[in-house]
């Protein structure tokens, strides 16, 4: 179940809806000082003032070709804090040495683009007159509505966007009242950002239109699952996120896959139909993902691009993952300690 869930934040579709969703939110209320209450105790001034370059080192991957290809393999997070802003100061010099860098898509330049947004955005809005009170039950509409009211998510026009979007606000909502991260922070951005002023190329391996294409192709049953099981795990969603963010600043492989594949009780209620979603969910999210990936690394090592390509860290690791693909496509791939 973790991978149903709190696995996004290694995603980019939260980061997706940063632009668009908090735009009509500011719009309806003041900016919501409550939201970041809760946050607040999760990461301490002192804790922070304490981290240093030796305690942040996430996974670089060093892949090299029997020809001389070589690219850099990272493991991007979508949320962060001060620790991304060392991780960048230590990643410079391999960004400097490529000749693009490679995220799953231009946040930066989508975020720019209000036809773009518009165009996707308008895969999740409802209309056969109905409103999301209509999808869902009572009790979790109310849990889930109070929720995005206290991030300010709450625009008037919220009733009208279907379930695929309201379980990734409901996420978004959970990490913006629960955890002291920040998508603003988010490792791809911030290599965007440096890419940007350094005039480094930047390159998709994938685009705003399969990202939101694969959310907006969520169905409401497995939607649904998701918004509740976030709200069941709210409590110790903090927790949860924190420990997945260190994990993933400290850059231990074993470490990453065992915070995403850990059981969760949770898991324990799940029906036949439900367990099948989730596993529909995890091979379009993961499985096919992870090929395309592989396939357009693949595709630049064979032209001689030097490049840092840079995806979310779970589409790395594990069984599947791309360190595993790219070594059975006859690459050698070496984690650097930098």
């Amino acid at each position: 179940m973790k991978k149903l869930s709190i696995f996004l934040a290694m995603l980019l579709l939260l980061s997706l809806l940063a632009g668009c969703s908090n735009t009509p939110a500011s719009t309806s209320a003041p900016e919501n000082t409550a939201a970041k209450t809760d946050a607040a105790t999760t990461a301490p001034a002192t804790e922070q003032d304490s981290w240093t370059e030796e305690d942040v080192h996430p996974m670089l991957f060093h892949v090299t070709g029997e020809n001389g290809q070589e690219m850099y393999l990272f493991g991007t997070i979508h949320v962060g804090d001060a620790r991304t802003d060392i991780a960048l100061q230590k990643l410079a010099p391999y960004l400097e040495d490529c000749d693009a860098l490679a995220v799953e898509f231009d946040i930066v330049a989508f975020e720019g683009d209000t036809a773009a947004q518009v165009k996707a955005m308008t895969q999740f809005t409802l209309t056969d007159g109905s409103t999301v009170e209509d999808h869902m039950p009572a009790e979790t509409y109310e849990q889930a509505s109070a929720l995005l009211q206290k991030a300010n998510l709450y625009p008037n026009l919220m009733k009208y966007y279907n379930l695929p979007m309201w379980s990734q606000l409901v996420e978004q909502a959970a990490l913006m009242t629960k955890s002291s991260l920040d998508m603003e922070a988010g490792m791809d951005r911030r290599l965007i950002d440096f890419c940007y002023d350094k005039q480094i190329p930047v390159r998709d391996v994938e685009s705003a239109e399969l990202q939101y294409g694969l959310m907006a192709g969520f169905s409401d049953e497995l939607s649904l699952l998701l918004i509740e099981t976030t709200l069941k795990r709210l409590d110790r969603y903090g927790a949860e996120i924190d420990e997945l963010y260190s994990a993933w600043a400290g850059g231990n492989y074993d470490e990453i896959v065992a915070v995403l594949n850990r059981e969760d009780e949770l898991t324990e209620d799940l029906t036949e139909a439900e367990q099948a979603l989730v596993d529909d969910y995890n091979d379009k999210m993961l499985t096919q993902r992870n090929l395309g990936m592989r396939d357009k690394a693949v595709e630049w090592l064979q032209a001689g691009d030097k490049v840092f390509f840079a995806v979310g860290a779970a589409h790395l690791v594990d069984e599947g993952g791309l360190v595993d693909l790219l070594r059975a496509a006859g690459y050698t791939v070496e984690q650097l300690q930098y």
